[in-house]
């Protein structure tokens, strides 16, 4: 299925100035339904049949990605098909992401789209917890630039449609088998559901450059041939089901495939190591502000630290004697058992920190003394606070130990 009929520029959404009537005559009548799932989302009602997509579809497939991103936890994205890069505004919200890589063929359209890129007042007003930086990029999703061959995401939003048989192995192979993501997220029209556009002719698509437009059965085919090929797992998911039970059979308006790269089996295919040239031609980028550490990494460790040895001597205290007065002796490795020390730190680290902050260490570095003084008003005593951290060391000890 990796060769089925498609469409050969990479745009999701193209403003030609001739249309080529031969394809024009293959595609829904729009003015007839009100549908066009390939505009902007102001097409996208349609009255006599009663559909009506609110947010819009294509808001509701960049949500879709969105959301994959940030549960996945990505950082560096490359969105092929970007066209008039309206998907950027809804990927600087993505907390996670520190690089986005907007890629299409049509260097025209990029050119006139540039300004699009750059971060707007309200990022500015509420700045990002982390960098990012966006770069926009004219070249083929057939190539792969050495400048993002390390990205850890792919999109592909409505653009496989788009690409002929030939284009569109090369492509898959280009993403599956070179830049080979953590994940990538794909989204093409179902065919299923075009019989609620009152479309009569199941060979009509939706937009007059589509060059196949596939049922539920052969999408899922295709992302099996890619799981099996390139070592990769698939869920499946898509946006527009209408709430009419009677057409959920029919499935998503648009249908989606979340690929993950499969880490629990050796993939004994060999793949090419080949040094990845600069074959994209950078049309513009663009920085965004965001809030700046302003301490150092011993800093930071040494707050922390301070803050969970203070929390882990006031418990002790409480339940040795029942009041907050006298020292204690702190087990080291109790400190660790604290998210926020866990995530940057190791034990030697702690250790390290706990010198700088004059805490006593014991001869065989496992012990940390807690003097009676350093319990004072800005020690973790409240009860909600005590509540609180204890859970959240109970928690994560219990994961500690859950974990296989």
């Amino acid at each position: 299925m990796l060769g089925s009929s498609f469409g050969q520029s990479m745009s999701r959404h193209k403003k030609l100035k001739s249309v080529n009537l031969e394809a024009q005559s293959n595609c829904l009548d729009t003015k007839s339904t009100g549908i066009d799932v390939e505009d902007n989302g102001h097409g996208e009602d349609c009255k006599s049949t009663g559909i009506h997509f609110f947010p819009p579809l294509y808001a509701k497939r960049y949500r879709l990605a969105v959301e994959t991103l940030t549960k996945y936890d990505i950082k560096s994205v490359i969105d092929f098909g970007c066209a008039e890069c309206h998907f950027v505004k809804h990927l600087s919200s993505v907390p996670c992401l520190e690089a986005i890589a907007l890629v299409d063929i049509n260097k025209e359209l990029l050119v006139s789209k540039q300004k699009t890129i750059a971060p707007e007042l309200r990022h500015f007003i509420f700045k990002r917890k982390n960098p990012l930086h966006v770069s926009l990029l004219a070249g083929s999703a057939e190539e792969t630039d050495s400048r993002v061959s390390h990205f850890e995401g792919v999109t592909m939003i409505e653009l496989i449609e788009h690409l002929y048989p030939d284009v569109l192995q090369k492509v898959t192979h280009n993403v599956f088998g070179n830049i080979k993501p953590r994940l990538c997220l794909v989204t093409t029209p179902n065919s299923e559901f075009n019989v609620l556009f009152k479309n009569a002719d199941p060979n009509k698509f939706r937009h007059w450059d589509h060059k196949f437009e596939w049922n539920q059965t052969e999408f899922k085919s295709w992302c099996e041939e890619i799981c099996r090929r390139y070592n990769y797992i698939v869920e499946y998911t898509g946006v527009g089901l209408l709430p009419d039970k009677e057409t959920h059979h029919l499935g998503y308006c648009s249908q989606a495939a979340v690929f993950c790269l499969n880490h629990q089996r050796v993939f004994s295919q060999s793949l090419s190591n080949e040094h990845f040239s600069l074959c994209y031609e950078l049309i513009a980028e663009a920085d965004y502000p965001f809030e700046k550490e302003t301490c150092s990494l011993n800093e930071r460790i040494d707050l922390e630290v301070k803050y969970c040895v203070q929390y882990l001597a006031s418990s002790l205290r409480k339940e040795n004697s029942g009041n907050d007065e006298g020292p204690v002796a702190l087990q080291i490795s109790r400190i660790l058992n604290f998210p926020n020390i866990k995530s940057f730190c190791d034990e030697d680290a702690v250790r390290e920190s706990l010198h700088r902050c004059e805490y006593q260490i014991s001869d065989d570095q496992l012990i940390v003394y807690v003097p009676e003084e350093e319990n004072d008003e800005n020690d973790v005593n409240t009860e909600e606070d005590q509540c609180v951290a204890h859970q959240v060391c109970q928690d994560y000890e219990m994961h500690l130990e859950s974990w296989d």
